[in-house]
């Protein structure tokens, strides 16, 4: 799906919710349509290649410590 279809499909979900939120107030239906629209706009960002920060911060983590022993690597082979 092209970005420009992707982004009107979730502005479109974005409509629908908005206007069952303005039928009920209810807080439990709320909270309903928030983790819905989470998880579809988490779907949306990942299908375009952006991760989470949760997801970035291990990931950067990992290298980090990927680099350290590589270096560890590297100055047992210079000895």
């Amino acid at each position: 799906m092209a970005n420009k279809d992707s982004f009107d499909a979730f502005v479109s979900i974005i409509r629908d919710k908005i206007n069952e939120l303005s039928e009920h107030t209810d807080q439990s239906r709320i909270q309903v349509f928030q983790n819905e629209l989470k998880e579809k706009f988490d779907e949306l960002a990942k299908s375009q290649g952006y991760v989470s920060s949760k997801e970035y911060d291990a990931l950067e983590n990992l290298a980090a410590r990927l680099e350290e022993r590589i270096t560890k690597l590297e100055n047992q082979l210079k000895k």
